[in-house]
């Protein structure tokens, strides 16, 4: 099944500032990436934020045909 085997529980950013949280999965076959809340590219190992407006919980999950697995990281 799909595993995360790495995600911070929590990334320090300034409001208006730039960040990537990045999420690491393992499993086969490869599983699928999607985050929540996303405003553009959703379905990659790394979601990238222009400039963060706020605080917020951010949501990665993984999955492929065997099982899936989420974890949450915050601002």
């Amino acid at each position: 099944p799909a595993k995360i085997v790495k995600l911070a529980s929590e990334y320090e950013v300034a409001v208006g500032q730039s960040v990537s949280l990045h999420c690491q999965a393992e499993g086969n076959p490869k599983p699928t990436y999607t985050w929540t809340p996303c405003e553009s590219v959703c379905h990659e190992s790394t979601l990238n934020i222009p400039g963060v407006l706020s605080d917020g919980v951010y949501t990665c999950k993984v999955a492929n045909g065997l099982g899936s697995d989420r974890r949450f990281t915050s601002l």
